[in-house]
């Protein structure tokens, strides 16, 4: 008896973070057992691990941190959980493939244990029907897309646009670091010890994240805190030229989506006031839900543990999921959030997410919408 022919793919489509959401990948954190601290790492979480590098050393000179194995099973739990409430409201879940075991990697200019691809936001971006590969900032991360190929393939088989911003070769003094030095902050403790690089004079890269971006249809937001970042909007407006790209001027030192949240055309979720003015005018007169203080005992007690670094803010949990302009994904330990967007009318889906700032990523980060079913609207000027 023949069979049926398969389901055809969506094609691609995703051009905000609002409308209603049918299709997206969800990371997923195997062998996710240790961070490795190298200067790329430390830079990249300065913010948040300032007040702890070099307490963690060991006399092999070793960069790897360990992560407890039961908080590791206690995350998938939890990604599990946010798959089931995805599922339940109709959305279709791709998963990255799932590494097998630890993984080191060398280039001619470093070492690293990568990371497995858990937030996959970071190292993507998805313009209409367009996948952008970024430029990772951490050199764990470099082959992390991998993992994201076979649904990469499955759209671009489909009709997408696929393409890839100029892999960056990480090496000694690649990294931009004015964004600190602008704010008189020493950041001798996050490079010292680097080793030379096997080939010098290779001066400052395109390094850049997709989570540095917030779509508005037409419109992407694009925080810009450094040269590397300047480089990187550079090539978004050279190769995608049908959107218009607005530099947020260094509104925080890489990511935003913990600072801001479009929740629907006119309404957004700001971590505080102060953010305001890093905004389009347009969008400065927007309706504005300001994120509530959230209490200490809604985050991991992990003294019994030994050395455990939050790499994640304390705001990590604005970090949200929208399904469509009136339900969102809210991380069912925000309990203060959830009321106020109930407040305002939101349906929210609560699901646990326990070690948030450990693994530093939300539900946003944890997810890359491949299929939502907004397009090109204008809705800035």
């Amino acid at each position: 008896m023949p069979q049926p022919a398969p389901a055809s793919p969506p094609a691609l489509n995703s051009f905000d973070e609002f409308t209603r959401l049918d299709e997206v990948v969800l990371g997923r954190a195997e062998h996710y057992n240790a961070h490795h601290t190298d200067t790329s790492w430390r830079l990249f979480f300065y913010d948040n691990v300032a007040l702890v590098l070099g307490q963690h050393t060991s006399s092999s000179g070793e960069e790897l941190l360990p992560i407890p194995a039961r908080l590791v099973d206690e995350l998938n739990e939890d990604i599990a959980g946010l798959s089931d409430a995805l599922t339940a409201c109709g959305v279709k879940v791709l998963r990255p493939a799932a590494p097998g075991k630890d993984v080191d990697i060398r280039s001619p200019h470093w070492d690293a244990r990568t990371t497995p691809p858990l937030n996959v936001r970071d190292q993507t971006i998805i313009l209409g029907n367009t996948i952008v590969e970024t430029a990772p900032h951490v050199r764990a991360r470099i082959f992390e897309n991998d993992a994201l190929k076979p649904a990469f393939y499955r759209y671009y088989e489909a009709g997408a646009n696929w393409l890839s911003m100029p892999r960056p070769a990480l090496a000694r003094d690649s990294l931009d670091t004015a964004y600190f030095t602008r704010q008189n902050l020493d950041v001798s403790r996050a490079t010292n010890g680097e080793n030379a690089s096997a080939i010098e004079g290779l001066g400052l890269e395109m390094v850049f994240d997709g989570a540095q971006c917030m779509r508005l249809g037409r419109d992407v937001l694009v925080n810009v805190a450094n040269h590397n970042h300047e480089l990187a909007l550079r090539w978004l407006r050279d190769n995608i030229p049908s959107l218009r790209f607005h530099r947020l001027d260094t509104m925080a030192d890489n990511h935003i989506d913990s600072v801001l949240v479009p929740l629907r055309p006119g309404l957004m979720l700001l971590r505080s006031p102060d953010y305001l003015k890093y905004l389009p005018k347009d969008m400065q007169s927007w309706d504005v839900i300001y994120a509530p203080d959230t209490d200490d005992s809604n985050f991991p007690d992990y003294s019994d543990l030994g050395f455990v670094i939050p790499i994640g803010s304390r705001y990590m949990d604005i970090n949200l999921l929208s399904i469509d302009e009136n339900t969102v994904v809210v991380n069912s330990l925000y309990p203060e959030l959830i009321k106020v967007l109930e407040g305002r009318g939101f349906t929210v889906v609560p699901v646990r997410h326990r070690h948030r700032r450990l693994f530093g990523g939300g539900f946003h980060c944890f997810t890359l919408d491949t299929v939502r079913r907004g397009g090109r609207e204008d809705y800035l000027s």
